[in-house]
């Protein structure tokens, strides 16, 4: 560049634009003139830094590896407190497109300051100004995190009316659930609704891929349609006994139009955002102890008593709302006197300590079959234990436990 186009850009930049003529034609004899490609990295985070740079023409990103922190073009100064300090660069620079820069030197800048004070007031000029704007942001930024605060808040509020607001009571059972969110809003929940009129248990626990605001609005589509589904069929006749007239084969059928109708709304409506959920669905006869379910990919649930596991309840379909049209087999079991029932998703399981170490299926299964107490106690017990294996790691997964045990 031409001494004269020096000036122009100098003029424009936020550093200097408010610096006389005279200060211009001193700063314009220590420029470095710099031009970088498109994608070429200019600063990285974690260097010493010795320079500062005004954007002459072009486009630049200040990044953290991948997450992008902001935009700059023509006229910003950036690199400026790693110039006059020294201190290591906190961001780093890349190029957008093809890019002009002035590159000032912090030993240049220093002796320039010193004979010309005009230049260090411009430079004290352009701080405070920064300071100003940067407070003004950080203001701006508070704000909208309230907002998004009060926002999460309802959607909490929102969400937790998708789990049952108390457990069913059922005489010679005892019944607990252990839920909590890795976020503000989560994928995991369970369910457990009487099927009213038929003295019946529906059960559910699921967990939807991912975390977040997208997790928890699958949650509740899940949770909505297994539970509608499932309440919709009225699978005996009603002049007949509603309690001993129905067979394991009817209510096989209940679970597997529950699963397909949920899995082909989901994968049919939503496919193009690849959301699924693992579920444990399971209709409960607690005259008899019988069990009917299906397992679509979810962690298994297991049958067991003081003496040790007595049924692993596997997978009979994959995870579903992937493909339209998958199918699932039902299984049977019996929770027989004595025994309970534990569900759970994988935020238990594979919760790791600070060496890295997962928490286990085998740890957790050695835990409730030594106890003798309730379920809650039972329950209780275990989140003990996994916040003192966990020992402050933050929970990177959501948390759901379910014991169903009968007297």
């Amino acid at each position: 560049m031409l001494k004269d186009e020096i000036l122009k850009h100098l003029k424009q930049s936020v550093l200097f634009e408010l610096a006389d003529d005279s200060v211009l034609q001193k700063v314009s004899e220590i420029v470095i003139q710099k031009s970088i490609n498109a994608g070429e990295n200019l600063i990285t985070k974690g260097e010493l830094g010795d320079s500062m740079y005004i954007l002459c023409s072009g486009k630049v990103k200040v990044h953290d590896g991948d997450l992008v922190l902001n935009y700059l073009s023509r006229g910003n100064v950036f690199g400026e407190m790693a110039a006059l300090d020294g201190e290591v660069r906190t961001a780093s620079i890349t190029a957008v497109e093809e890019s002009d820069l002035m590159q000032l030197n912090r030993d240049d800048l220093s002796e320039l300051c010193r004979k010309e004070p005009e230049v260090g007031r411009a430079l004290i000029h352009f701080l405070c100004q920064r300071g100003k704007n940067i407070i003004s942001d950080i203001t701006t930024r508070s704000l909208k995190l309230k907002t998004l605060e009060k926002e999460f808040e309802i959607g909490r509020n929102i969400q937790a009316g998708f789990l049952p607001e108390s457990l069913p009571e059922i005489d010679g059972w005892d019944i607990a659930a252990y839920f909590k969110a890795a976020r503000e809003v989560a994928g995991d929940f369970y369910d457990l609704f009487e099927i009213e009129h038929h003295g019946k248990l529906g059960v559910v626990v699921g967990d939807v891929c991912g975390k977040g605001v997208g997790a928890a609005l699958f949650m509740a589509l899940f949770r909505s349609l297994i539970r509608a589904t499932m309440l919709s069929f009225d699978f005996i006749n009603e002049t007949e006994d509603k309690r001993d007239d129905i067979s394991s084969t009817d209510i096989a059928r209940i679970l597997q139009n529950t699963i397909t109708i949920t899995n082909n709304y989901v994968a049919k409506t939503h496919g193009s955002t690849c959301m699924f959920a693992t579920l444990f669905i399971a209709i409960l006869d607690p005259d008899t102890g019988r069990l009917n379910y299906i397992n679509a990919g979810h962690e298994p649930p297991v049958i067991f008593n003081s003496d040790g596991v007595k049924r692993v309840m596997s997978n009979t379909g994959p995870a579903a709302g992937l493909f339209s049209g998958t199918t699932f087999e039902t299984g049977e079991a019996y929770i027989e006197k004595g025994d309970a029932m534990l569900a759970f998703t994988d935020g238990v399981t594979e919760a790791v300590n600070p060496e890295d170490e997962q928490f286990s299926t085998e740890r957790l299964l050695d835990m409730v079959i030594k106890n003798r107490n309730s379920s809650s106690e039972s329950l209780n017990e275990v989140v003990c234990e996994l916040r003192k294996f966990t020992n402050d790691v933050e929970q990177f997964d959501d948390i759901t436990l379910l014991e169903i045990k009968r007297s």
